[in-house]
């Protein structure tokens, strides 16, 4: 049986209730207000000046450098310790602490070039005196603008910058370890002998307290390890200048060529040419795209010019040859044979040089 439809008087009445069921849900929302979070845990030790945290970090590897993204990426293990004098006693040697519980510098990385993996628990290690230790292995990348004006013979400084949002270097003082340096860890950061980093030499490394300037006038406590790499040009010696600089001299060939064979000489020249156009694309997915030249540019500019050249010597000589002045045509030949490679020797010095 099919229930009668609600009359008048009843959709009135439902609407009056629910009215009031809906009214009576705002005023109680709002009354009770925003739900209130627990308090963060103190700066240890606020009222007797900045708490000190020593920083040690340690490159497991350095996996890789890509210039062209003007990236690097590491497995680097990072301690940090304090003392919370609120956290003494206890009477256990080593008590276990989630960081949310206790107060602990929440770094973070400013130059991160995405999310960073932590391997390790969130926690703090806290002993009986109230001496606090944070262990944590980092594994991402970060970025680092890079001046490339001297590749495939440059150097660089890779840096990894940690700030403490919230806190002015007033507050939190973050220094290398000098536990760390005694046992030989020179600076409070030190590396794996084997790396997997193969076209990269480091040089050193490097770490010190850098507040961080989030705005002109305003900065928050920060830190920051770095290490200098050397890249290995023998990749580029080998595979790329070399091969480079037997077609610049292979285009010398058509200065002992007869003139009267303009043919081919102009095929050499061309082929020399389109081989070096093909080099320049191939180096180009080496670096990002820059303002400047760097040294390798520079060298197969010099090398496209001259080569550009010698194929203008062959139209000159040919056009000599047709005009019946063959001698003339083979005085220039003879000339270039010197000028083009002492050109090419002096100017390839100059690029390297300055």
């Amino acid at each position: 049986m099919i229930p009668a439809a609600p009359d008048g008087k009843s959709r009135w009445f439902l609407r009056y209730a629910l009215g009031i069921l809906l009214g009576a849900f705002v005023a109680g929302s709002a009354l009770a207000g925003p739900v209130p979070l627990p308090p963060a845990p103190a700066r240890p030790d606020a009222s007797s000046g900045p708490t000190r945290v020593t920083v040690t970090a340690w490159f497991a590897d350095i996996l890789k450098i890509d210039s062209a993204a003007q990236t690097f990426a590491v497995n680097m293990v990072l301690v940090m310790r304090w003392r919370d004098s609120a956290l003494a006693g206890g009477g256990v040697p080593a008590r276990k602490f989630a960081l949310a519980d206790i107060w602990s510098p929440r770094w973070l990385a400013t130059n991160s070039a995405g999310s960073l993996e932590n391997s390790l628990p969130e926690i703090a290690v806290v002993t009986d005196d109230g001496s606090a230790v944070y262990r944590q292995r980092i594994l991402g990348s970060f970025t680092q603008a890079m001046n490339l004006r001297r590749f495939p013979f440059d150097s660089e400084t890779f840096r990894i910058n940690l700030v403490i949002p919230g806190y002015r270097p007033e507050d939190v003082e973050l220094i290398p370890d000098p536990d760390a340096v005694k046992t030989g860890i020179a600076k409070a950061v030190g590396r794996t002998k084997n790396l997997s980093l193969q076209d990269w030499d480091i040089t050193d490394l490097s770490a010190r307290p850098k507040p961080y300037q989030v705005v002109p006038g305003t900065e928050i406590a920060g830190y920051e390890i770095a290490f200098t790499a050397a890249r290995k040009p023998h990749h580029y010696l080998l595979k790329v200048i070399l091969p480079l600089v037997l077609i610049v001299i292979m285009s010398w060939a058509v200065f002992w060529i007869d003139p009267t064979l303009g043919t081919t000489q102009i095929s050499v020249a061309i082929t020399s040419m389109l081989t070096l156009i093909a080099y320049r694309f191939a180096v180009g997915a080496e670096v990002p795209k820059l303002p400047y030249l760097t040294l390798l540019d520079s060298f197969i500019l010099l090398g496209s010019i001259l080569v550009f050249l010698s194929l203008i010597e062959v139209m000159i000589t040919t056009r000599l040859s047709l005009n019946n002045r063959i001698k003339t045509a083979r005085s220039i030949d003879r000339h270039s044979r010197w000028v083009f490679p002492l050109v090419f020797v002096i100017l390839t010095t100059l690029i390297v040089v300055f």
